[in-house]
């Protein structure tokens, strides 16, 4: 399995848990709610201001996985332990935008979703 480039170290995470659950509401208003028993994480990956060298591997990086079909590891700091760990993700979505400024500077910022 690939790994996301280490390298420029990013900027800030945005962690958020999601539950599943499936909800229906019946003609009386009687609303009902299973439980999946699943859960898992997403991310947004912050990267600071990068030069187009910088920029590069992750570029590189991003065509080789073809939008969320390959999963990869990424090393993100765990918020609850203040640690590293190393979790398996695939992007969320086909589309991965960057921002390339006509002052040579690249600013990106990527939304990933724990594969479980």
């Amino acid at each position: 399995m690939a790994n996301f480039p280490s390298t420029p170290k990013y900027q800030s995470i945005s962690t958020r848990v999601r539950h599943y659950n499936l909800m229906s509401e019946s003609i009386n208003g009687r609303l009902q709610v299973r439980s999946l028993n699943s859960s898992r994480r997403e991310f947004t990956v912050t990267y600071p201001i990068m030069t187009k060298a910088d920029f590069e591997p992750i570029y590189d990086f991003i065509i080789a996985r073809k939008g969320n079909f390959d999963p990869f590891d990424i090393a993100l700091e765990n918020p609850t332990l203040g640690t590293e760990e190393t979790i398996t993700v695939r992007f969320d979505g086909d589309i991965q935008e960057f921002d390339a400024g006509v002052d040579g500077y690249y600013r990106f910022e990527v939304d990933l979703i724990e594969d479980i």
